[in-house]
């Protein structure tokens, strides 16, 4: 009886070890990496986000290039044979030329860079938004698998333990061959189950790292602790109207913009520009004697236009850029209902995973909880003589434990991931 007694303490203290497992999670000695210390790495570092923030700027670079003059002309002429007239021949020319597009052509082009420039700074926020979304939702998953290998870990360390106590009690008559092979499996079954959650951590790491422009392998640790969300309180319908501050929808807007811009310079296409200029002729001295202004230089101003006679090109122009503004139109109708139909999608989510939040941290975990405690005492009267099962029924239930407290980590995690998803979706933080 002394040592049926001492292996139920030692039972009842492995119990009690994974028992606590989340109510005091043990720290590592050594610096823990905050969320918000990873997003901030993030913003500094990621070679993508830095692509984008590079791309508006050197869009703001445009608008001077689009809205300013061409460079004038200046030619140069030498005559091999001179013309000659009546004041001397003509031995050499230059003239300077300056194009002017029509009125109001200048500043309808810097209307649609300036477009493009609110585009691309849309484009890096959103770029922003993304790289903080995937990173919360691959921080939340490693707390998950943290805390899925704290308590497979515990797990493991009980079974080995029940093992040797089926094992002993085998060998003494007391306990069925059955007990052994099922401590057996379910020891065998947790070890592959911590070697897939390892390497699963492994790769969630390295995703974190690429996010951060860190080598893949870069070795860090997190507080694998995560709080219950707070009760999601926002109504669908409101969810809905807020996303009307979605980034790509803000892009859409401003596509339509820019596309309505131009559609107004396209009328231009059936408008000439003009050119200016002037010309400076050198005049040789004349033949002729005695003839007033002889070899006299001529100055002459020069005035053109381009005609646009090609009237099915420039109607053209014109169809095109109302058909694309109408095309942009229809583009964020179909970005709207996408959008709102991954609201659903997010809500559904976030709901379930609250529920099952709620399902097992309140109910399936505090009665699985009861039923190892019922399974332990029952295994201690009957322990002597043994009756066939009582292992096996320690087992089920402690197994039914872990998988409810993975079950309730899982919900956990998924709450949060899912929450990161909705405000990627509302663009504003929940």
């Amino acid at each position: 009886m002394k040592i049926i007694f001492n292996i139920f303490k030692i039972l009842g203290l492995s119990l009690l070890g994974l028992s606590l497992v989340q109510a005091s999670p043990q720290q590592k000695k050594i610096v823990v990496t905050q969320l918000n210390q990873l997003v901030k790495i993030a913003i500094d570092n990621n070679s993508e986000l830095k692509s984008k923030k590079l791309a508006w700027q050197s869009l703001i670079q445009n608008y001077p290039q689009v809205t300013a003059l061409n460079d004038p002309k200046l030619v140069y002429g030498e005559s091999i044979n001179p013309i000659e007239t009546r004041l001397g021949p003509q031995d050499r020319f230059v003239a300077l030329n300056q194009k002017l597009p029509y009125p109001g052509k200048r500043a309808l082009k810097g209307e649609v860079v300036k477009h493009d420039i609110s585009i691309a700074k849309q484009r890096y926020d959103q770029a922003s938004r993304d790289l903080i979304v995937q990173l919360k939702q691959a921080f939340y998953e490693l707390v998950y698998l943290e805390n899925a290998i704290k308590l497979s870990t515990k797990n493991k360390q009980v079974l080995d333990k029940i093992t040797h106590i089926a094992t002993t009690d085998y060998a003494n008559s007391n306990s069925a061959l059955n007990d052994i092979a099922k401590a057996q499996s379910q020891y065998a079954q947790v070890t592959y189950d911590l070697q897939l959650l390892e390497e699963l951590r492994s790769t969630a790491k390295t995703q974190i790292n690429t996010l951060l422009n860190r080598a893949p392998e870069h070795k860090f640790n997190i507080n694998s602790y995560a709080r219950k969300p707070p009760k999601f309180v926002h109504p669908l319908a409101r969810l809905y109207q807020w996303t009307e501050s979605n980034h790509e929808l803000t892009i859409a807007d401003l596509t339509i913009q820019k596309n309505a811009v131009r559609k107004k310079l396209s009328r231009y296409s059936s408008l000439p520009d003009f050119d200016l200029g002037v010309r400076y002729t050198q005049i040789g001295d004349s033949n002729i004697a005695g003839l007033p202004h002889s070899g006299r230089d001529g100055l002459a101003v020069t005035f053109g236009i381009n005609v646009p006679l090609n009237r099915n090109k420039n109607k053209a122009v014109k169809h095109q850029a109302y058909l694309n503004k109408k095309k942009s139109i229809e583009d964020k109708k179909t970005l709207s209902n996408n959008i709102k139909n991954k609201v659903k999608g997010v809500y559904f989510k976030i709901t379930n995973a609250q529920r099952l939040t709620a399902l097992y941290g309140n109910n399936l975990i505090p009665q699985a909880n009861r039923a190892m405690k019922i399974a332990q005492i029952q295994y201690r009267e009957n322990s002597y003589p043994k009756k066939s099962g009582s292992i096996a029924q320690y087992l089920e239930t402690q197994s039914t434990w872990l998988n409810f407290q993975l079950a309730y980590q899982r919900a956990v995690a998924d709450s949060w991931i899912s929450r990161t998803e909705m405000e990627k979706l509302t663009g504003r933080t929940l």
